[in-house]
């Protein structure tokens, strides 16, 4: 089953930059055009279930999609009391030593309204039985607000109340996508709001401060992600398709400043068909190429299920991270390569756009450790698609993920 939640459109609140809890707010005129936006993206797309918080933004962006939505408040923003309808400077002011408690993670409540903690029980509770509801193969859509998608990538991330860092704010008519196996709930995208734009209001203001602004790419197809064969550092050329995804990919995304890419082919001839037509040059980079996968180079999963079942069973059912195949890299070694060679792009390439073609192992291990979840959680974040997008500012002392998993020039 899967579930998409959208952040509602723009309100009267969002625009006047105050803060917005369970007052009813209504859409800005930006916010309509935000959403009709969206129902353009979403045209032909049906869903079993659509519902949406009663708070008027909500249901109003839900009918400007087109859909008559079943209304639940249980979807409401998070309760923040006095502090509605005030600026966050005026909060500060005023009520500084609560705001400091709930930055803090302590269980206290926002403005007099709920705590943190309150509110992810009642997100949790409504999504549980959302998805109590839903056949494997159903599918539903959410029109909600911003504290309830974090809330719920919380949950599925495995992360405490009130924990944040290393994800950026919801845009507002943002798609947050889930999708829920036998063993969960796992992240599929998030804050996919390209249907504004490539990159985000939030992200581009970031950039525009001077923060360094990361394009993660993964390669384009080969035949290898159709086989269900581990690809690894073996090489491999894209497949027809993943020539398409590729050009697809450079018809949609806006410039670059500079370009790197994994010495391996399919991420190679991906940059190559971004340079040709963004006009900047590829330079290679062995940091970002994919996990060494050892004795599993270019194996089945199911051979390496039979063969190498004990290994398997450490890893994926104990939870080690132990090198792959034997000989190959863990999921940290990895991540830390990683994050050691955006790190050298970031800081040589200071306050730019850098745009970074490598793999699906790679880009994930290094998210699920900027999450701070690591091995431990990676049933709960999906894989990156072939020539998905994910974007990563980096700042004085932080890196944050903006986006994850974006890919609307494959729709």
């Amino acid at each position: 089953m899967e579930i998409t939640v959208v952040r509602h459109g723009q309100s009267e609140s969002n625009r006047s930059g105050l803060w917005q809890g369970q007052g009813d707010s209504p859409l800005s005129e930006e916010g309509r055009l935000q959403a009709g936006a969206l129902k353009y993206r979403l045209e032909g797309r049906t869903y079993d279930v659509v519902a949406a918080s009663d708070l008027s933004r909500a249901v109003d962006t839900a009918e400007l999609l087109g859909y008559e939505p079943e209304i639940d408040p249980t979807w409401r923003e998070l309760d923040i009391g006095t502090w509605e309808g005030r600026s966050r400077e005026d909060v500060e002011v005023d009520d500084g030593e609560l705001l400091a408690a709930v930055r803090d993670g302590q269980d206290v409540k926002m403005g007099g309204g709920e705590s943190l903690y309150e509110f992810d029980r009642r997100v949790i509770g409504v999504f549980e039985r959302l998805m109590e509801r839903l056949g494997p193969d159903d599918r539903a859509l959410v029109v909600a607000h911003g504290g309830v998608i974090a809330s719920l990538t919380r949950h599925v991330l495995g992360r405490p109340p009130g924990f944040r860092p290393g994800l950026g704010p919801l845009e507002n008519t943002s798609l947050t996508h889930f999708r829920v196996y036998d063993s969960g709930p796992m992240l599929i995208s998030y804050n996919d709001a390209t249907h504004l734009g490539p990159i985000n209001r939030w992200t581009q203001e970031r950039h525009d401060e001077g923060d360094t602004l990361l394009t993660l790419i993964r390669h384009g197809q080969t035949d290898a992600n159709i086989d269900d064969r581990w690809q690894g550092v073996t090489d491999g050329m894209l497949t027809l398709d993943g020539r398409a995804q590729a050009a697809a990919l450079a018809d949609w995304y806006p410039g670059l400043d500079s370009l790197y890419s994994s010495p391996l082919r399919r991420a190679q001839d991906t940059a190559s068909a971004l340079a040709d037509v963004l006009g900047v040059e590829v330079e290679n980079h062995d940091g970002v190429t994919e996990m060494d996968l050892g004795e599993w180079e270019d194996q089945t999963t199911q051979t390496i299920k039979d063969e190498w079942a004990h290994l398997w069973e450490q890893i994926y059912d104990r939870g080690e991270d132990l090198p792959r195949g034997s000989s190959g890299e863990s999921l940290t070694s990895t991540a830390a390569r990683m994050e050691a060679a955006l790190q050298e792009l970031a800081h040589r390439h200071a306050g730019a756009k850098v745009g970074v073609v490598s793999h699906g192992g790679t880009i994930r291990a290094y998210v699920l450790d900027l999450l701070g979840i690591g091995h431990e959680g990676r049933d709960r974040l999906a894989f990156v698609d072939n020539t998905a997008v994910t974007h990563v500012l980096i700042g004085e002392g932080s890196a944050t993920i903006a986006d994850y998993n974006v890919a609307p020039h494959l729709e």
